[in-house]
């Protein structure tokens, strides 16, 4: 992996010069960088066991920002200003767009905490049980205590995961940062495009700079492009070959000298209106490096899957992802929606697009990448009132690819994290842990079914945990409360949830299996053949702001 040497200007790190729509040029990382800037690439990322430096932003000692129209917030920062259709910005090829609001409701937290006490004593005990009956059984009960002590820690550790709040002094720092918002495009619907950059520029919270990057040629975005190139905030550049994500972001991080904040998102992605003003929030802490939103998926209402991904997902972040942010050990924020320091990512953006693993240049893998490259620099977190909307697979191909693309660049980033993190933080054991169980995963059904039928009782054993195991996990759900759900939909999406453990690690464990295998592969298995999704139109709309 590389880095950038110390006291060499944009021009001379970047090298390579990318003609913008505008006449200008955007820079992005030469893929030849010398041995100097690779050892100072590793001693910095040495730093993230030790992290005595602090890159803090300093809100409101920024003098050029004076001069900056503050078209966002409103006289009591506490009170959200919502826009009615007829005051917003209007959209290329909508008018408006109805973005469901969503918040966090933790009410429900100390009858769900009773649920989950109850569910792991009764867990306990019966495996108490079991290995008095079986004495066998005890030479594994180290092994016992921490693969099933550590998830049980996480699943009450996760409850401290409570929202960043700010005094009105701390609003006014933050209204004072600079903003901008990087959004990467590649053969995406055009609809799904407008809509999230109709979703940035009418936030309670706008950026000061929205840069859309066509990552090469693909789509026909003609219509969005000729509607928003006038707006003062955007900025619109085309690149003349297909580079992959992390290029197409380094344009923009290259770009952006006066950004305090870098906010990354998907083109597919809507924010909720709050998202920004929330998300910007954990900054108030100088040690926080980067801030990771909620996703709540937009189109889960399509089928089966989407639903089924959606539940997962929600328990997911809220859950494993919040004792990661508990301890500031977040490992992957959302690429749907995340927020950064800027000089950190300016600090690191040869070492972003240069990085290779066993001789290989990597491509995937950006998000996470970004969120170690912020761990070296502070604490990574994420914030739960900050909600982004993606659109999520809605076949069965295109979802067994988009989780065959995570895996793959999960399992390289894996190797750093083993090399890198601190052993003794949190992060480091989960990795490990994670580990331990894709191949346990694999090794068990095997010796299940060589050892039938005097396996039977362990094979029910393993059920029973599973189920018990998603009973605890799934009402964290009811912790997220959308626009135009009611509370039998939510709850059914509960009792969803087991089935979306056993799609997880039945259905999705061997593609997890061949990704690590084949983690070398580092194509983008996705969008590659044009638009996989598009917009929904007319139907799963929610309420408007």
């Amino acid at each position: 992996m590389l880095w950038p040497e110390p006291g060499l200007d944009k021009e001379v790190r970047t090298g390579l010069r990318l003609k913008r729509s505008d006449g200008g040029y955007a820079t992005d990382s030469s893929p030849h960088m010398h041995s100097a800037a690779q050892a100072e690439g590793l001693r910095a990322l040495t730093s993230i066991a030790t992290r005595e430096d602090s890159y803090a932003v300093h809100p409101g000692h920024r003098d050029h920002l004076g001069g900056l129209p503050r078209t966002f917030g409103s006289p009591d920062p506490d009170v959200a200003v919502l826009l009615e259709a007829w005051q917003a910005t209007p959209g290329a090829l909508s008018e408006h767009y109805d973005i469901p609001r969503v918040t966090s409701d933790d009410r429900s937290a100390p009858a769900l905490i009773a649920l989950t006490v109850l569910l792991v004593a009764a867990r306990t005990a019966w495996h108490l049980g079991f290995v008095l009956l079986h004495r066998s059984y005890w030479e594994l009960t180290p092994l016992w205590l921490l693969t099933f002590g550590f998830p049980v820690a996480s699943i009450f550790l996760c409850w401290l995961d409570t929202p960043y709040v700010t005094t009105s002094r701390q609003d006014r720092q933050l209204a004072n940062l600079f903003v901008a918002a990087v959004i990467p495009v590649y053969n995406e619907d055009p609809e799904l495009l407008d809509r999230s950059i109709w979703s940035l520029v009418n936030s309670s919270r706008p950026p000061q700079k929205i840069h859309i990057v066509e990552d090469g040629p693909s789509g026909d975005y003609a219509a969005v492009w000729r509607h928003w190139a006038g707006h003062p905030v955007i900025a619109w550049t085309r690149c003349p070959f297909n580079g992959g994500k992390k290029y197409a972001q380094s344009v923009a991080f290259a770009s952006c000298d006066e950004a305090d904040i870098f906010l990354t998102l998907d083109s597919d992605t809507a924010l909720e209106y709050r998202a920004i003003e929330e998300g910007l929030k954990p900054f108030a802490d100088p040690q926080v490096a980067s801030v990771a939103m909620i996703e709540e998926v937009w189109n889960k209402d399509v089928n089966w899957l989407t639903r089924t991904c959606s539940i997962r997902n929600t328990v997911s972040q809220l859950t494993a992802w919040s004792t990661q942010s508990v301890l500031g050990d977040v490992l992957i924020n959302r690429g749907t929606g995340a927020l950064y320091r800027a000089e950190n990512i300016r600090e690191i953006l040869p070492a972003y697009v240069n990085e290779t693993f066993l001789g290989r240049d990597i491509k995937l893998g950006d998000d996470s990448a970004l969120t170690l490259f912020s761990h070296a620099k502070g604490r990574t977190v994420q914030q739960v009132t900050a909600f982004c909307l993606p659109m999520y697979p809605e076949t069965l191909s295109h979802h067994f690819r988009q989780w065959l693309r995570w895996a793959r660049g999960g399992t390289v980033r894996n190797f750093w994290r083993l090399r890198y993190l601190p052993v003794a933080s949190w992060g480091w054991w989960w990795v490990a842990l994670g580990i331990y169980f894709i191949f346990t995963s694999v090794i068990i059904p095997f010796a299940l079914v060589l050892d039938w039928p005097a396996s039977e009782r362990v094979t029910f054993y393993i059920v029973l945990f599973m189920m018990t195991w998603a009973a605890a996990l799934g009402p964290r759900s009811l912790c997220v409360r959308r626009s135009g759900e009611s509370r039998g939909y939510r709850l059914g999406s509960v009792l969803l949830y087991p089935f979306g453990v056993f799609w997880t690690y039945v259905i999705l464990r061997p593609i997890r299996v061949y990704g690590v295998l084949t983690c070398l592969r580092q194509s983008w298995v996705t969008r590659q053949k044009g638009v996989e999704v598009e917009a929904v139109r007319g139907d799963l709309h929610a309420e408007a702001y």
